[in-house]
């Protein structure tokens, strides 16, 4: 399939976003009613400058402009005629002369979500991997004694959860981080075999939930484990942040921890998706989001702003998790969820009275809940997306419990 058809651009006249072609040039229409209206008046007036820059904040300098026009080619000859004919009167009667102008879709003959799509690279062959070793582990990390955080009394599952977390991340922040370059078929099965038992081990902490039948556990950890991994991630990238120990000073925005303990800069890393796609990391990249360095850029320094504590950081975790499992399995599973969030609700404000001696946390609490609706969004958009990579057969591998890598 030819690269895809590039119908706009920057205006070659401001720079500004054009909107299509007129008078012979790509341009924004404001350049091209100026173009239009100018008549011959260039002949009469000159600049003084003569070299004016044709936009800051406003058209300033008529001259330059109209110069700039005909310097890129624009010739009133080659104005488009029968364009609009709703715009001139006289011409009304001959609109069943014109053919209805075509969108790109309907141009190429396939519908708009698959104008990227290139049938002969799908994959309608699979190679299927086993993660069921993954649920083993898990169901054995549920049913072990957590009592190796020691013999403190903690006065809610908020407050043990949180030391539980707390202690995990005191072993990353320990070391030093890596910068992760390339980002293959070991690292990608590396990154999620952690997560999956670091999420594990620290929702084992919550009492409540392991109170609950094992499947019911189960079916809430194949929902939790990728949604902790995103906002874990960013809570780790934003602390390290305020350590200021993240990035030297000749690099920019866009470094994130992953699992593992390393940093990755979203903008440079490299990805080899050959081990399960025939399409390219950039292929997939605009499929899945093109803006995802932008968003989590948007939401970590959201994040860092609002810097939540430790509890406040779990409640956010648990709130996430336990909403998107109860949504997604309905049921017993929902039913669970619904009564383990009453009892997180009254854990956080036991915390704020006791703990932080505040009664008016209602502000607060929204801070927290935009930021879990900003990755709701994110987490919806991703959910849809893999639905229909895995209806045009993007990938080439497939999952023996598929219902646990929706959000990959």
């Amino acid at each position: 399939m030819p690269p895809a058809l590039h119908i706009s651009g920057l205006c070659e006249i401001c720079d500004q976003p054009a909107f299509g072609r007129h008078f012979g040039v790509i341009s924004c229409r404001a350049c091209a009613a100026f173009f239009r209206r100018s008549g011959n008046w260039l002949k009469q007036k000159k600049c003084n400058k003569q070299n004016c820059k044709i936009f800051e904040e406003s058209y300033k300098c008529k001259i330059c402009r109209l110069k700039k026009c005909y310097k890129v080619g624009m010739d009133v000859s080659k104005f488009q005629k029968n364009r609009d004919l709703l715009s001139n009167s006289s011409n009304y009667s001959q609109r069943s002369k014109v053919a209805t102008p075509q969108s790109l879709a309907n141009f190429l003959g396939r519908p708009e979500f698959m104008l990227c799509f290139e049938p002969d690279r799908a994959s309608s062959t699979k190679t299927i991997i086993d993660v069921s070793y993954l649920l083993e582990k898990a169901s054995r990390i549920f049913q072990q004694d957590t009592s190796y955080l020691g013999p403190y009394e903690y006065k809610s599952s908020l407050e043990r959860i949180t030391y539980a977390m707390t202690a995990m991340k005191s072993k990353k922040m320990n070391k030093s981080l890596e910068s992760c370059e390339m980002i293959g078929k070991r690292e990608t099965l590396f990154f999620w075999e952690l997560t999956f038992i670091g999420s594990a081990q620290w929702l084992a902490e919550f009492q409540e939930f392991r109170n609950l039948d094992m499947d019911v556990k189960l079916d809430i950890q194949k929902s939790v484990w990728t949604i902790w991994m995103r906002l874990a991630a960013l809570a780790e990238t934003s602390e390290y942040n305020r350590m200021n120990v993240l990035k030297s000073e000749e690099e920019e925005d866009g470094l994130f921890v992953c699992s593992g303990g390393a940093r990755v800069n979203m903008e440079e890393v490299k990805m080899d998706l050959s081990w399960c796609s025939n399409y390219s990391a950039e292929e997939i990249g605009r499929f899945m989001g093109p803006k995802v360095g932008a968003n989590w850029n948007h939401l970590l320094n959201d994040l860092t702003k609002l810097n939540p504590t430790n509890t406040e950081l779990n409640y956010m975790l648990l709130h996430l998790c336990l909403h998107d499992a109860g949504k997604k399995y309905q049921g017993k599973v929902l039913e669970a969820t619904e009564k383990l969030l009453g009892i997180l609700a009254d854990n956080l404000h036991a915390y704020y009275l006791n703990k932080m001696r505040m009664t008016n946390y209602s502000g607060r609490i929204a801070q927290m809940m935009k930021i879990n609706r900003m990755i709701e969004v994110e987490l919806r958009d991703r959910r849809e997306k893999n639905y229909l990579a895995n209806v045009f057969d993007l990938y080439k591998i497939e999952y023996s419990h598929p219902e646990m890598f929706e959000l990959i």
